[in-house]
């Protein structure tokens, strides 16, 4: 009766290891899919290695949206005012993703690479470039809808 006790508490024990362990495939830490619908929420800027956001602000009309599909293309559409009314721009383009670096090709310009940190329904695109011989490094915050 003790080897039959002690055999079910292993098999038991490993039973539960193993499901614990399957549980943290949705967290990869910050290389999860961007496929989906993502608007604008924060902007801002890396100063003294501190992120500096405020609220994405586009005045009446909404926020600029990326929206990714599993089959590499994007469309992004960015809003702005017109006389008081809102209207869309819209373009399209590629992207690809390895680790944490975002490629995004908009069709008929240069790429871009973003370093990504994605957690839940929030991703963070950070772009480092040079400015005055300094290293600026922009942010913009996109939640999933």
């Amino acid at each position: 009766m003790k080897k039959i006790t002690i055999l079910f508490l292993s098999v038991l024990t490993l039973g539960l290891s193993v499901s614990s362990c399957s549980s943290d495939d949705d967290n990869d830490g910050g290389t999860s899919s961007v496929e989906g619908k993502w608007e604008l929420s924060q902007v801002g800027y890396v100063v003294s290695g501190k992120e500096m956001l405020e609220d994405a602000e586009n005045g009446a009309c909404s926020n600029d949206i990326y929206e990714f599909t599993n089959d590499g293309k994007f469309k992004y559409t960015e809003y702005y005012s017109n006389e008081g009314k809102c209207e869309p721009d819209t373009y399209n383009g590629t992207w690809t993703k390895n680790g944490n670096t975002l490629k995004i090709k908009f069709t008929g310009e240069d790429e871009e690479s973003y370093e990504t940190e994605i957690s839940g329904n929030k991703a963070k695109l950070k772009q480092t470039y040079s400015e005055g011989g300094q290293s600026i490094t922009y942010v913009e915050v996109y939640v999933k809808k």
